[in-house]
């Protein structure tokens, strides 16, 4: 029962599109455009933030807010999202949760 649990939930992780693309680790040196990042340094690649350790670097995607008060409004940007107030369009709104 417990080997069915785990198949089914790594073939929900393995289809769901924003799991595939949210991380991913390069094994090596942390050489991204030409420059060394050393052990414990991050930078961006586009607009996924990378995060460079002994055996090579890890990349998260930006996060995407799934529910926020009805006073909000959720806007698309270049990477990502913003949580804003419906009224007040300069102002940024809590979300309540976030996924990758």
């Amino acid at each position: 029962m417990a080997s069915i649990f785990i198949w089914a939930s790594f073939l929900l992780i393995w289809t769901c599109r924003v799991t595939q693309a949210a991380i991913y680790r390069q094994a090596g040196s942390c050489n991204y455009k030409e420059v060394q990042f050393h052990p414990g340094q991050t930078f961006y690649r586009g607009c996924d933030k990378c995060y460079c350790n002994e055996k090579g670097y890890v990349c998260l995607s930006p996060m995407t807010p799934t529910a926020w008060p009805r006073k909000c409004r959720r806007v698309q940007t270049e990477c990502g999202y913003r949580v804003i107030y419906k009224d007040f369009t300069e102002v940024e709104c809590r979300a309540y949760s976030w996924i990758w």
